[in-house]
């Protein structure tokens, strides 16, 4: 049975790609050293032709590209055997009503105490505890020495999990403002959440989410129960945003703006009307309990159902994505690595955790590099083992989707 991904895990030492001017962008495969992944993505790479920046170009090198690569009924399986399989997703459906973490307490205080050694850009100095010591006492530490009952909540727009209450970024070092290592993820509308604990002033939650967990803004979030969550996500038709970025309106002449949600995001339909499909989305009431409310979201902008599972869809979706900005956990509302992968397949149904080394455990395991072995051996083993749209890359900290080859050089697509 042919599932999404052949997973190629490269054993040599990689780094995290730190790129200020990094972006989803097509490149020749390579072996990438420590000096090629910090360097920004250029807009010209040698060896990629105009042609090749079109999806067309590698559908075109597939003998059938509309081939349906897994049923809804395979896909259903293989999402069962990851969620099942990865501690890294989350059920929320089915998470349990009480929570008990016996570090909790410990290790939120490790947490400032690592990132009191980061640097806020403003001076070559560390922040310092002094810096973190509003953060340190608005957590509520006596709240983790007993067992959690846990609340339920969705999002309601936008949202960021953060490693620490505050939206205050901090990076590891001075050659890497971009990358705020407070962000953890963004979390798209409707996103279903299991509440664990509060700041003491209320304004911030801690929050397991289906991809991660970490501290959210109260104000971006609704309660509610568990079995909402349970009917919201599954309403009878429903439709999945196929662009980067799809425009929800809260009338159906589409004039007045509400937010927008990221691609492959699932939204609960209600029907057409013109050129417009009107959807259900989450908002918080004055007490700050989940409601509904219509929206309208643009045709061209979703699929009604899961997209079919093929080669030349699972193209097309990436190469929506081709020099879009890079964001490290999502920041400014894009995407990193991992984020860009999970974003395609989730327009098929398929589940992928949050990051790049959990992604690279789902699938079908097919090869893997050797330390020292040359860039040809590494090369010929992607084109043998792998399929255009259906193999992703790994190395450590940074994976990739492989979209085919040309003269003897695998070719892939990745956000950097």
């Amino acid at each position: 049975m042919l599932f999404p991904a052949f997973l190629i895990s490269c054993a040599s030492t990689g780094a995290q790609p730190s790129s200020p001017a990094g972006k989803v962008s097509a490149a020749a495969g390579k072996n990438e050293s420590k000096e090629t992944a910090i360097a920004p993505a250029p807009a010209v790479f040698k060896d990629v032709s105009r042609m090749m920046k079109s999806a067309g170009y590698w559908i075109s090198k597939i003998q059938d590209p509309d081939k349906v690569m897994l049923t809804k009924k395979e896909i259903d399986a293989l999402n069962a055997r990851t969620i099942g399989s990865s501690s890294f997703i989350n059920d929320i459906q089915f998470f349990p009503a009480s929570y008990y973490r016996k570090s909790a307490a410990a290790d939120f205080s490790a947490g400032i105490a690592a990132y009191s050694k980061y640097y806020d850009g403003s001076s070559d100095m560390p922040v310092g505890k002094n810096y973190l010591s509003d953060i340190d006492k608005n957590i509520n530490y006596q709240a983790f020495a007993s067992t959690a009952t846990v609340r339920f909540a969705m999002t309601v727009g936008y949202s960021e999990l953060r490693a620490l209450p505050s939206m205050q970024p901090l990076y590891s070092s001075l050659n890497t403002l971009d990358l705020d290592r407070m962000q953890i993820t963004q979390l798209d509308l409707a996103s279903p959440l299991a509440i664990l604990y509060s700041t003491k002033d209320g304004e911030w939650c801690y929050a397991v989410s289906e991809i991660a967990e970490g501290w959210i803004e109260s104000r971006t979030i609704a309660f509610c129960k568990q079995d909402t969550i349970r009917d919201y996500k599954r309403w009878d038709k429903t439709v999945v945003t196929i662009s980067p970025n799809s425009d929800i309106f809260t009338n159906s002449a589409m004039t007045e703006f509400f937010d927008s949600v990221k691609m492959g995001t699932v939204l609960p339909a209600a029907g057409v009307e013109g050129n417009a499909v009107e959807i259900r989305i989450p908002v918080a009431k004055s007490d700050g309990t989940l409601g509904f409310k219509k929206a309208y979201v643009k045709m061209s902008d979703i699929s009604v159902g899961f997209l079919k599972y093929t080669q030349r869809n699972v193209l097309q979706q990436a190469f929506k994505h081709l020099d879009s900005p890079y964001g490290w956990g999502g920041m400014n509302g894009e995407q990193d690595c991992s984020s860009f992968i999970k974003q395609i397949f989730a327009c098929f149904g398929i589940v992928l955790p949050r990051n790049s080394l959990a992604q690279s455990q789902s699938g079908v395991f097919a090869a893997s590099f050797v330390k020292g072995e040359p860039d040809y051996s590494r090369a010929q083993k992607i084109i043998k083992n792998g399929i255009p749209a259906m193999t992703i890359v790994y190395f450590p900290g940074h994976i990739m989707l492989y979209v085919g080859n040309e003269n003897g050089k695998p070719y892939i697509i990745h956000s950097i």
